[in-house]
């Protein structure tokens, strides 16, 4: 054991000469660990287009009425400025609610509800006429912070793996001769693969630590209205999985070394 700690502190020793990868890598894993953390807490969707409301009128048709006359009479509601749109529907169908008989649903125009009701109450043909609101509430676009957050999290994922594969290119080149004695010496794996793995998992701690520290000052500097109860809450539990992924992270990217 005494005997890796040497090796180990020798190989990073040497890895002082490209500090400054290690830190964008570091930072690269904290990237991914925060934009990961905001797409768990951010709400899945933005703010939608406002809620609409359709008025409808089903005209529920005399049966003796022919097809011709029916849609006659269709083209005529049709040409009415109040008239939006006009459908039909044959007994027992379900939309907009269950129909025993035939029907035309005419959709008015705003504003053109009860000019419509009063005009259609007038034709031959007609049986009765039913006014229906309906509600359309549109599906709400993304957030426009959980793109972000979606995008940064590829991108941290992105710089992460490629910084981890450079990193370790340049940790063989530094320590090339002395991973080629130790592995020639008959020592075990460890001493001359260990050192690597033991560096990406040194990193990814690192970015993890860089994760959390942002994490307590966004909580401490965030203003008053700003909504962080929740993660206030997960505080512990981001804390626990934090390190554990960003030493994952950091391994993943020490796989990625050439293996000659």
């Amino acid at each position: 054991m005494r005997g890796f700690l040497y090796v180990l502190l020798d190989f990073l020793r040497a890895n002082l000469r490209q500090a400054g990868t290690l830190l964008a890598w570091g930072l690269a894993i904290a990237l991914v660990l925060a934009s990961a953390t905001a797409l768990f807490f951010l709400p899945p969707s933005g703010e939608g287009s406002a809620t609409t409301s359709q008025h409808l009128l089903i005209l529920t048709l005399d049966p003796l009425l022919s097809e011709a006359e029916i849609n006659r009479l269709a083209w005529q509601i049709a040409g009415w400025p109040e008239t939006g749109r006009v459908n039909f529907r044959f007994a027992g169908e379900t939309d907009p609610e269950p129909l025993a008989e035939r029907a035309l649903v005419v959709e008015a125009r705003p504003g053109g509800r009860e000019a419509l009701l009063a005009r259609v109450a007038k034709l031959s043909g007609v049986r009765k006429v039913t006014a229906l609101e309906r509600r359309a509430e549109p599906p709400g676009l993304p957030s426009r912070w959980r793109i972000a957050a979606l995008v940064a999290l590829g991108l941290g994922l992105g710089m992460a793996l490629f910084l981890g594969q450079r990193a370790m290119r340049r940790a063989l080149a530094l320590w090339r001769k002395e991973r080629e004695i130790l592995r020639l010496s008959g020592l075990g794996a460890a001493y001359w693969q260990g050192p690597f793995l033991a560096l990406g998992l040194l990193v990814g701690l690192v970015g993890a630590e860089l994760f959390l520290l942002g994490l307590r000052l966004a909580l401490r500097y965030a203003p008053p209205e700003a909504s962080l109860h929740d993660l206030v809450q997960a505080g512990p539990w981001l804390k626990a999985l934090g390190f554990p992924a960003g030493a994952f992270l950091g391994l993943l990217g020490s796989l990625l070394r050439p293996h000659s």
